[in-house]
């Protein structure tokens, strides 16, 4: 007996709905809970129940509505909605009636075992899609409040051809999986409308104006719903910290590490702060009790395992009002650890714990929290913004003061990135070597669960998707001067790199290896080209913003002249011009396998591919249109390019095997460039047009 009653006749399950459950909002989930698999349906989400014909239930999924705006009498969108039929998704037989005669009973036995269709359809993933039903079944189920979770175990065999040895084997796979029914409580979702600046999940409205008679589709965004009695919320107002009537229960399965564990608290006691500045205090009950791992309402699960590849996470949120009902994250230390190497070699100076240990435990937990935090963003509905890591300057990432306060970036949502800024001088402690919550989140925060409709308190840190022709909004980059910040960045990499054994010979004895040496001189060098593509991604560079009135008047930025030339005069000096001599260690040399001549050659292909770039090209002619004289052009670009690259084309000039070696690849990889960009029917774009004149004069 419950909310939901349900009968059991030999191998068969019966659900009883109560007649006031009909039209209401169900709650469906269906998940993997154990088994090698992350899987969460793609279908889970909210459905509604309602008698239709032919002595059948309806199912229909929860769907976006159109709504009317500024009126009293809804004729507009009342009479839309007359116009058409809601449509049915699929119906299911009714088996029996209740004693109250209301009440339906449905047989759900062949819905928990087909995983074609239906409730819990799960057959898009290969694995759950073919189950042998001699292996698999429902194992029981229990009691939720307001509704019920079934457990099934599914087992089946898939053939996997092995084309090497001509030959192949059956494989079998078992998965247990949890399906929860759940009636969602009445209650009413205020909209929050979605703002320029900020990067929050939406879902999209037409909102009929009956007064003006216009149709707008309008952005809301979508985020958990936290509640308080007016009284309360009064107080809230006058900048008191109250607590929701329901908090959002924190699942942490009991199997994860207890180091990790804690990385997890960690990272949601920055949020729990973001949330106190808002208004809200306690909003997160902890539990790693098994009456709390389903997938249910108002509950935020963490999985331990099946995350190898990255820290994935599930998210549902319901398509009609935004809410945000529950959700699953896989955690595993695993990519944390990956990240070790990277920053062993950036911020080892400061750190002694990853310089006695390059497995340091102490260092996954730090680095999984920051991972765990900025996918906590999106759980609470954020977009990453790639801006916030090139907020603040060099000198405040170097300044313990400032680091205290707001960490490294403006937003943990932007990318995990080390402060590799910071120099043993600068007296950083270890905390401060990593991002956090910070400024932009708290004010995103602060405006889709507080009182707030501000703008975020910097303008450089407003909202800003990934762009790889924005060198203000990518992965890896830090402060908002990047030449300062990658020179800083290579400089600290010539310091290190020929130290490497050295600091090797300070490793426990099973990582103090010919083999570490090799690989960190190439993790090395992999971030030196990494700080050299920071620098050539100023060349056309551009930066695209929301337009907001009396905030930001220009849809697009260009990188300054200057800095364009600057960057250029870097990469002049430091690789195109010469082979950088720094490179060849001893320790490279005796491992005898890599030829470092070819790999610096291959570095400078990179950066010289940049320049001949359709859209860098673009970017040019665009800034040019723009700013006249005050630009720097596509002409101006190649001028260097011959000068640099070719030497003015001076035959009497001996040409360097290095700078030959460059101006091959160039050629080639310009001749292929063409080739793609294929003007035989004419030139479609300004890129191409100002591609292929030079492309005729170099020839």
């Amino acid at each position: 007996n419950g909310f939901y009653t349900i009968y059991r006749l030999g191998d068969k399950y019966y659900l009883e709905i109560p007649m006031e459950g009909m039209g209401k909002e169900v709650l469906i989930t269906t998940q993997v809970v154990r088994g090698y698999s992350a899987f969460l349906s793609e279908t889970s989400g909210v459905v509604r129940f309602s008698i239709g014909k032919n002595n059948r239930v309806q199912v229909v999924r929860n769907r976006v509505t159109d709504v009317a705006a500024d009126s009293t009498d809804f004729c507009m969108a009342n009479a839309i909605r007359k116009s058409g039929l809601v449509p049915v998704d699929f119906t299911l037989p009714i088996a029996a009636w209740g004693e109250d005669k209301q009440s339906v009973i449905i047989e759900l036995t062949n819905e928990l075992n087909n995983p074609g269709s239906g409730l819990f359809k799960v057959s898009s993933y290969s694995l759950l899609s073919h189950p042998d039903p001699n292996l698999s079944g429902i194992d029981g189920f229990r009691m939720l409040n307001q509704g019920v979770v079934f457990s099934v175990t599914r087992t089946q065999s898939d053939f996997y051809a092995n084309p090497q040895m001509q030959q192949g084997s059956d494989v079998a796979s078992t998965f247990a999986l949890e399906m929860v029914i759940q009636q969602l409580p009445e209650h009413s979702v205020t909209l929050k409308a979605s703002h320029l600046a900020y990067g929050f999940e939406t879902i999209g409205i037409t909102e009929y104006d009956t007064k003006r008679y216009v149709a707008r589709k309008k952005e809301y965004i979508q985020r958990w719903h936290l509640s308080a009695p007016v009284k309360e919320l009064r107080k809230q107002k006058k900048g008191l910290t109250i607590e929701p009537e329901n908090q959002i229960c924190v699942y942490i399965d009991p199997i994860t590490p207890v180091p990790f564990v804690e990385s997890i608290k960690k990272a949601m006691q920055q949020w729990e702060k973001a949330f106190e500045s808002a208004g809200w205090k306690n909003v997160f009950r902890y539990s790693s009790e098994a009456k709390d791992a389903a997938l249910t309402y108002r509950t935020i699960l963490f999985r331990w395992g099946n995350a190898f590849n990255d820290v994935n996470f599930s998210m549902i949120a319901n398509p009609v009002n935004g809410e945000i009902l529950c959700a699953r994250i896989n955690v595993m230390d695993v990519m944390a650890d990956e990240l070790l190497g990277t920053y062993f070699l950036q911020c080892g100076w400061l750190d002694g714990r990853i310089r006695k240990d390059l497995h340091s435990l102490g260092v996954r937990q730090d680095v999984l929290t920051v991972q765990l935090a900025s996918i906590l963003a999106k759980v609470l509905g954020m977009k990453p913004n790639k801006a916030g890591n090139t907020v603040f300057t060099p000198d405040n990432i170097r300044s313990e003061k400032w680091l205290n306060k707001y960490g490294i970036s403006a937003s943990i949502t932007s990318g995990m990135v080390f402060n590799y800024l910071a120099q043993p001088g600068d007296r950083v402690s270890v905390k401060n070597l990593f991002p956090r919550v910070s400024m932009y989140d708290y004010d995103a925060i602060n405006y889709a669960y507080g009182n707030s409709d501000a703008l975020p308190s910097m303008r450089a840190a407003f909202y800003a998707p990934e762009d790889k022709w924005d060198p203000y909004a990518q992965d890896g980059f830090l402060s908002n001067d990047i030449l300062s910040a990658s020179v800083k960045g290579i400089e600290s990499v010539r310091e290190i790199y020929p130290q490497l054994g050295e600091w090797m010979n300070q490793l426990p004895k099973d990582q103090n290896t010919w083999k570490s040496v090799s690989d960190f001189s190439l993790k090395a060098l992999a971030l030196y080209q990494t700080y050299l593509t920071q620098i050539v991604k100023l060349v056309g560079g551009r930066s695209i913003r929301p337009v907001i009135k009396g905030v930001n008047e220009s849809p697009v930025i260009y990188v300054p002249r200057e800095l364009q030339e600057k960057a250029l005069q870097y990469l002049e000096t430091e690789i195109l011009t010469q082979r950088p001599e720094w490179v060849h260690s001893k320790e490279m040399q005796q491992t005898g396998t890599y030829d470092i001549n070819h790999m610096m050659v291959g570095l400078a292909e990179k950066i010289t591919q940049h320049f001949i770039d359709p859209k860098v090209i673009t970017s040019l002619v665009a800034a040019e249109s723009a700013y006249g004289e005050n630009a720097f052009t596509a002409k101006e670009l190649f001028t260097y390019v011959d000068r640099v690259i070719f030497e003015n084309f001076d035959t009497r000039k001996a040409v360097t095997t290095y700078k030959q070696g460059i101006q091959a690849c160039f050629i080639s990889d310009f001749a292929r460039t063409m080739a793609q960009n294929n003007i035989s029917f004419g030139l479609g774009n300004e890129s191409a047009g100002v591609l292929h004149a030079y492309f005729v004069e170099l020839a």
